[in-house]
């Protein structure tokens, strides 16, 4: 009878032995990771790195405002240089240093081809440099917006002379015929030149001794930009103080 008792009792200490040794086995680890006072130093370095990655959000943050602000200002800055380059164009039209197309109207003015006459009547035979002038001034009152003689573009300070038998433009010398072009309204243009208060004398030259006289309506036209130069002796840039 006592050999079981006894067997029973050494198997009810082996069984809690082993419950022991289970229990020793599984905290052993758990302890062993994490020494005394290792879960504060992880818990502070945790903190710390959620400070860290608050303030990076704060930096983007700021960056990103600031490179949309630069982005704003450089189109502003394209916008104003895109204006400013148009308006440059259009000054640059306007002085006649472009070539420029449109439709317009062209005056064709020739001496007459006839046998010359003596004094008053030899002179009616050619065309003068009043009659370019005179042509050019009715162009510009209609309201052309750009002119040119013989590809030789009229400005502000363009000079219109005679040297002999032929006429100076732009210090070119130029010879019959005559072909001014005129960008603009081309109505406006020819109820100008047509009108019989304007280029009187010209027109009744015409009639008589056979000049050629000639209004002629182009749908597009081509007008080549001044080549000459824009000589300044006194003017300065700026205001008297």
């Amino acid at each position: 009878m006592r050999g079981p008792a006894v067997d029973g009792k050494r198997l009810a200490m082996l069984v809690a032995a082993l419950v022991l040794g289970l229990l020793v086995s599984v905290q052993w680890p758990a302890a062993a990771g994490h020494p005394p006072g290792e879960t504060d130093r992880v818990e502070r370095a945790v903190h710390q790195l959620e400070l860290e990655q608050a303030e990076l959000k704060r930096t983007v943050g700021r960056l990103r405002e600031e490179l949309n602000a630069r982005q704003q200002e450089t189109a502003a800055s394209t916008d104003l240089l895109r204006d400013l380059r148009a308006e440059l164009t259009r000054q640059k039209m306007r002085a006649g240093l472009l070539d420029v197309r449109g439709p317009g109207v062209r005056v064709i003015l020739d001496d007459a081809h006839r046998a010359t006459a003596d004094g008053r009547e030899a002179e009616n035979l050619l065309i003068h440099d009043y009659d370019v002038r005179d042509v050019v001034n009715v162009l510009w009152l209609a309201g052309a917006e750009a002119v040119a003689v013989n590809e030789e573009r009229i400005v502000n300070h363009s000079s219109i002379y005679c040297v002999g038998s032929t006429i100076m433009v732009n210090d070119t010398r130029l010879s019959p015929p005559y072909r001014i072009g005129a960008i603009g309204n081309q109505a406006r243009l020819l109820d100008y030149l047509r009108n019989p208060g304007y280029l009187a004398d010209l027109k009744a030259r015409g009639k008589r001794f056979g000049l050629r006289v000639e209004f002629l309506r182009v749908d597009t036209m081509l007008l080549p930009a001044y080549q000459g130069s824009f000589p300044l002796r006194f003017a300065r840039p700026g205001r008297q103080e």
